[in-house]
């Protein structure tokens, strides 16, 4: 066992090494007990993991690390480094799925007012093309991650009684699936079935010593038959020599080694055939760690290569942004593979890139770190009437200031929060100087709610309370953490306060506070000598986007995802189609809050994080989630939805969690209203997704989704409509989250002034609903199937819609 025992070790060395950054920590102390009862219990304990400290909830591999008969075992689920979709076997073989044929679903009227011509929905079957496995592990050896980083996972089977482990190390976009062999016989399965003259395995042919390239079966989920190329190396990372021969086996559904192995198995799909040239020269080259540094507007990727004999460069898959970005990079640094694109399950294609390095420049930064806290507005014309709005706002606010803040969860009372906060920017700017102080004394009595966890006649309906969850490593919602009260306490803990009990959403519920924290700041400053108002704030910053691995205390970006560039949610709760993200405006909002937070009280290396995470994710808004015309990354029928709605891993849904009206999905996307928003979402994106879509709706006065959609898209390029329509709301009519005044003054500050040039689109096109046996969808129309092939009504099309038997 010396080999996987110096394997691992080197393993852990390599991902200590990842975590070392110029990213400085926010602090190396325990999280303030007063402010977070330090508690163990969670109802959701992690499983499968070796890893000590604070581990990850919110990344691609944490379906794997939760088992609960309630919450299901996420175990069986897929996960998506992309482009591979990965998947344990029964025998904790590391399957794999590269399947370029989503299944979509158009909007077919059993929804009301959708336009038959868009697709609802589209996601990406598991197609098992080849699975990575050993004779002697079967389903009796358990897995376990044995390290875990930013970027991925090393996950580790073992069989002690023969001596025998695996180690998969498995990180976001990597170009082969690999395992590292101890003592155990390398087999290679597939979940392709033999069909008439066709095998799972065929026309296995060694190619050289240690490379192999095999095709695969049938699958109903696909047309098309995969070409795998598979390589064996040794511990030295050469190829093995002709005394190691692969076989078919298993009636043609396995092949396996000879003997034993002490080094890797790789193996990749060939997209091309003019792809194995590259893939051949580039397979000894072997990710094991990760390094990331951000420095202003630039973000390094340093990666590391498993050591071995004249190691080539590394293969690795790049997103579409990704490669915007490296086209800035210094020469010579990184360059294009000439490899075929690799299509992903959402987002479009991917290229792959040559390097070990990358080097990319972020567009925005030095407009997301030159950001205030109120967008430039003239105020000649309307400065009147625009603090005759302020008052009225701050009279409500005094006499109902708890009512706007307390909402008992977080999420609610965050909106309530970063809602005061504004009107009190609004009362510095227009009303006078007592004015401004006695709406930052109503924000500061709300804050010291939090901080003093007391149940006084002031605070009444305020949050319960942050708990610092020392089994995860995080700060969740007292409300579900280990609620044994309950008749089913997981279930609400992932229902509770919106899932944050069970890390779910901690991204756009904590932004506010932050947001309103650093305004508190800025209007009070004696705040920032508040310990415990900096620990609280720093609390949330931590738990969300802590980033040194010098804080013991909360995991590395909890959220944020360094390789995607954006964040996600869903926290413990296990999903077959992975992470999602929903609310892109709710996540600028917290990258903002912590610019500003860090700008506030004198931390440089802060406010640059906050804004270097913010031009990033913008970046990545522009380029997956609002789509604009000629949208390459999602099928044509659903990019002109034009808001991506719910994007998950492995599926794109128009819709929310919490209803499907074209308000919810659009408007969801454009709070709160903040200077960071007006950088994500152009002039020119908004006039398209108003004149096809939003215009269309009946945008009632008395519904306060109408707030939300004249501020966050038509004020934006047509801001004089949106101002008098606005006009016209009463204030008891817009959302909870935003104040008449607030709107008014938005509007009244966008660039493009004056009345925009736009017509109202078509109105939605009702199409016919599933396609009946022996015809497809082909866009609005139903049509015949070809001969000899035929529809299995599960879908309304896919890319030909017809499907061979």
């Amino acid at each position: 066992m010396g080999g996987v025992l110096d394997y691992t070790l080197a393993v852990f060395l390599a991902i200590l090494h990842a975590s070392a950054s110029s990213l400085e920590a926010i602090s190396r102390n325990s999280p303030n007990s007063r402010l977070f009862p330090h508690v163990s219990g969670h109802v959701l304990q992690p499983k499968h993991t070796a890893v000590k400290g604070p581990k990850a909830t919110n990344k691609f591999w944490t379906n794997w690390i939760i088992s609960d008969a309630v919450a299901g075992n996420g175990a069986v689920h897929a996960i998506y480094p992309m482009p591979y979709v990965l998947k344990l076997g029964s025998s904790r073989e590391l399957k794999a799925s590269h399947n370029p044929e989503p299944t979509m679903w158009y909007q077919d009227g059993r929804l009301k007012d959708r336009d038959g011509s868009r697709l609802e929905l589209y996601r990406t079957p598991f197609v098992g093309e080849f699975a990575l496995g050993a004779v002697e592990l079967g389903g009796q050896h358990d897995f376990q991650l044995v390290s875990e980083g930013i970027f991925g996972i090393h996950v580790e089977v073992k069989n002690d009684q023969a001596n025998a482990s695996m180690v998969y190390p498995i990180y976001s976009g990597m170009a082969y699936v690999s395992a590292r062999y101890s003592g155990a016989t390398p087999k290679v399965t597939t979940e392709r079935r033999s069909f008439g003259d066709v095998t799972a395995f065929n026309k296995l042919q060694k190619v050289k010593p240690g490379v192999w390239r095999v095709s695969t079966g049938h699958h109903p989920l696909s047309r098309r038959p995969a070409e795998i190329r598979i390589y064996v190396l040794d511990a030295n990372l050469r190829f093995v020599d002709d005394t190691f021969e692969l076989a078919l086996s298993c009636d043609a559904y396995c092949l396996v080694l000879n003997k034993p192995l002490e080094g890797w198995v790789r193996a990749a799909h060939v997209v091309a055939p003019e792809d194995a040239e590259v893939l051949d020269a580039h397979a000894r080259a072997i990710l094991v760690g990760w390094d990331l540094e951000v420095e202003d507007g630039s973000v390094r990727y340093k990666f590391q290569l498993a050591e071995g004999h004249d190691v080539p460069e590394l293969l690795h898959w790049a997103y579409a942004h990704h490669e915007k970005m490296l086209q800035q990079k210094p020469s010579g640094q990184t360059r294009m593979a000439n490899l075929t694109a690799s299509q992903a399950p959402t987002k479009g294609t991917m290229r792959g890139v040559l390097g070990n390095e990358w080097h990319l420049e972020v567009p925005f930064f030095n407009q997301t770190d030159a950001l205030d806290f109120l967008p430039k507005a003239n105020l000649t014309d309307r400065r009147e009437l625009l603090a005759a709005e302020a008052n009225q706002s701050l009279q409500w606010l005094q006499k109902n200031w708890r009512a706007a803040m307390f909402k008992s969860d977080y999420y609610f009372s965050g909106k309530g929060f970063q809602k005061v906060a504004s009107v009190c920017l609004l009362a510095e700017q227009l009303l006078s100087p007592q004015q401004s102080e006695a709406c930052s004394d109503l924000l500061g009595q709300a804050f010291q709610c939090l901080l003093t966890r007391e149940k006084k006649q002031d605070c009444v309906g305020a949050p319960k309370g942050l708990v610092y969850d020392m089994d995860w490593g995080g700060l969740p919602s007292a409300l579900g953490y280990n609620a044994q009260w309950h008749s089913n306490p997981v279930l609400h803990c992932m229902l509770a306060d919106f899932g944050n009990s069970c890390y779910n959403d901690h991204h756009y519920h904590f932004g506010y506070f932050v947001v309103a924290g650093a305004i508190l700041a800025k209007l009070r400053p004696e705040w920032v000598n508040n310990t415990d108002f900096v620990d609280y704030v720093d609390g949330l910053v931590r738990d969300t986007s802590n980033p040194s691995s010098e804080d013991e205390y909360f995991p590395r970006f909890r959220s944020f995802d360094w390789f995607d560039l954006h964040s996600w949610s869903r926290g413990l709760a296990p999903n077959p189609a992975g992470k999602d993200e929903e609310s892109i405006s709710e996540e600028l909002n917290l990258h903002y809050g912590i610019h500003l937070w860090g700008r506030q009280t004198g931390r440089a290396s802060l406010q640059k994080m906050g804004a270097a995470m913010l031009a990033l994710a913008i970046t990545t808004v522009q380029e997956f989630f609002l789509m604009s015309q000629g949208n390459p990354h999602h099928p044509q029928d659903y990019a002109r939805n034009r808001a991506a709605g719910l994007l998950l891993q492995n599926e794109a849904r128009y819709s929310t969690y919490f209803g499907n009206r074209f308000e919810y999905i659009h408007g969801i996307q454009m709070l709160p209203l903040t200077p960071a928003l007006m950088l994500a979402r152009t002039p020119e994106f908004n006039k398209l997704e108003w004149s096809e879509i939003l215009c269309n709706l009946p945008l009632s006065t008395a519904d306060r989704w109408t707030s939300i959609l004249l501020t966050g898209n038509l004020a934006m390029f047509d801001p004089e409509t949106a101002f008098e329509r606005l006009q016209k709301m009463s204030p008891q009519k817009m959302d909870d989250g935003l104040t008449k005044a607030w709107a008014l003054y938005w509007a009244n500050a966008q660039a493009n002034g004056g009345k925009g040039n736009w017509s109202c689109g078509k109105p939605p096109f009702h199409g016919p609903r599933v396609c009946p046996t022996g015809q497809y969808r082909s866009g609005v129309q139903c049509v015949a199937c070809p001969a000899g092939t035929y529809n299995n009504l599960t879908n309304q099309t896919s890319h030909e819609a017809a499907w061979m038997p």
